[in-house]
């Protein structure tokens, strides 16, 4: 008897440890999103020619079990893919696949972006069926997203603002090369990041100006980083010092953007409440403005 109540014991302590432990694993923050996800990454260049841009990489979450959507992902004005490189490793890291190419040439305008955007979504798609690929099977091809840094973020608001049935969601970050543009005709789930002391693509007349101008985009969020500048989502580790954040912000933007493509790309509604909800006073202490229409 004793015996068995000592059984019972353990196995109720078990269970409950059990559920303490599903519940801390289930618990989510803007913070722990703003760190590496739990996903192996993997990543290959080896992908079928477009016209459109040069070379590229895809990233992928190699020990991923489900499918799982796509984010395609433009540098900015004279920049290559290593430029926001840490895009992709830290996406596919939360369970996206993720495209970051070469444009042709280093000064091609927002358009040509935006055209090479919409053909890294055509040419993940067909990735989905191609022999030999190693995200066969894989892709939710009606699960796309674009992203863009300066004139790639311009062009990712250029794609949603002309071609938004073949994505669910965008996020341009510190846009520029379309100062004072109209974007009213977007409507799908949009999150602009922008850097406060942006003297490249003044906030005023890029960032801020573009989000005014979102009025049937649902939501739509604008995160604008307190001291940031035109490089503070853009990968530190590269040689152009021009080119490095001016502060880390990887976390903050990182976090907001990864709870973005998870409820509007993966339709996980618990995320819904990170952005929407209450947010932390250690993330707003950081922003200089933040609005949203739900």
């Amino acid at each position: 008897m004793k015996l068995t109540s000592t059984i019972r014991f353990v196995f109720v302590c078990i269970l409950a440890f059990g559920f303490v432990g599903q519940l801390v694993a289930q618990t989510l923050s803007l913070e722990a999103l703003g760190r590496q996800g739990p996903y192996q990454v993997a990543s290959f260049t080896q992908l079928p020619t477009v016209p459109e841009f040069g070379d590229a990489t895809l990233y992928f979450p190699a020990n991923k079990a489900q499918g799982f959507g796509g984010v395609l992902i433009s540098p900015g004005f004279f920049e290559r893919q290593e430029n926001i490189s840490w895009w992709g490793n830290y996406l596919a890291s939360h369970g996206f696949a993720v495209i970051i190419f070469d444009t042709n040439e280093l000064r091609d305008l927002p358009p040509l972006r935006a055209d090479a955007l919409l053909a890294a979504i055509g040419l993940l798609r067909d990735e989905n069926s191609r022999q030999g690929s190693a995200v066969r099977g894989k892709i939710l091809e009606g699960s796309m997203a674009v992203m863009g840094h300066s004139m790639g973020g311009a062009a990712a608001l250029l794609l949603a603002n002309e071609n938004g049935n073949e994505i669910k969601a965008a996020i341009p970050f510190t846009a520029g090369g379309l100062p004072n543009a109209n974007f009213s005709a977007v409507t799908v789930p949009t999150l602009v990041i922008a850097g406060e002391i942006d003297r490249l693509a003044p906030v005023n007349e890029h960032a801020w100006s573009h989000f005014q101008t979102l009025t049937n985009a649902a939501p739509r969020m604008y995160v604008e980083v307190e001291g940031g500048n035109h490089f503070i989502a853009n990968t530190a580790e590269v040689e152009n010092e021009r080119l490095r954040p001016n502060i880390d912000a990887h976390e903050l933007v990182g976090g907001m953007a990864v709870a973005w493509l998870k409820l509007f790309l993966d339709g996980e509604e618990e995320y819904r409440e990170l952005l929407f909800g209450e947010i932390p006073s250690e993330i707003t202490e950081q922003l200089s403005r933040f609005e949203y229409q739900k």
